[in-house]
């Protein structure tokens, strides 16, 4: 299987070490008023985060929140967290030649109602030429693939694109999917920058990631 993201990238999958993680104190605070399950899925996504980013060195720093309640990365950093049942990851690197990360992972297939909502008409027609029983895993992995896009971008341009902003094109010989963004996400991206889509289909879930590149 094609590795999710380029060899810059750390890339944590959470696995039984994690589960019983605990806090940093700044996080705990956050997650206070959270439900049970809520504030374990907030925990175990920051312990794949400090594992991923112990491996860039940095140690001891929590993982707080932006206005947006977006994860706030530490300095020089980019990343991005996903989770969804059964499934929890986390991906960091240096700031550098990758300017931004987006992860996302969906455990259930979307209904044909939310496939029309999330793809145009062009998106549907290319994916059911794709054909057979994978039709609506791969309407699954498109619908992820934009919300990788979606996270990857907003650190970018502090704004939140809608479904019909970003076209995806799937390349399953590649495992991979090209992103156009259309009129709504114009400006999104630096002059020059170019995005990669990479996936992966497990029993469990699809997972998508993306990676913005400065040419």
């Amino acid at each position: 299987m094609k590795p999710l993201f380029p060899e810059l990238v750390v890339y944590v999958e959470a696995d039984d070490s994690l589960v019983c993680s605990s806090l940093h104190p700044a996080e705990a605070a956050l997650a206070a008023r959270m439900g049970a399950a809520r504030r374990a899925e907030f925990a175990l996504g920051r312990a794949c985060a400090r594992r991923a980013l112990a491996k860039l060195g940095i140690e001891n720093e929590p993982l707080l929140r932006g206005e947006a309640r977006d994860p706030r990365w530490p300095p020089g950093v980019i990343g991005s967290l996903t989770h969804t049942e059964g499934f929890c990851a986390a991906a960091v690197a240096r700031r550098g030649e990758l300017l931004a990360l987006g992860l996302d992972a969906e455990s259930a297939p979307i209904s044909p109602r939310a496939a029309r909502r999330v793809l145009d008409a062009e998106e549907r027609a290319r994916i059911e030429s794709l054909g057979g029983a994978t039709t609506r895993d791969f309407a699954t992995l498109a619908f992820s693939a934009k919300e990788s896009v979606f996270k990857a971008v907003f650190p970018l341009c502090g704004r939140r694109l809608g479904f019909r902003d970003a076209a995806i094109e799937i390349d399953p010989a590649a495992q991979g999917f090209r992103v156009v963004l259309r009129a709504g996400g114009e400006g999104a991206l630096p002059p020059g920058a170019r995005i990669e889509g990479r996936y992966a289909l497990t029993p469990t879930c699809v997972v998508t990631s993306v990676v913005v590149y400065r040419e």
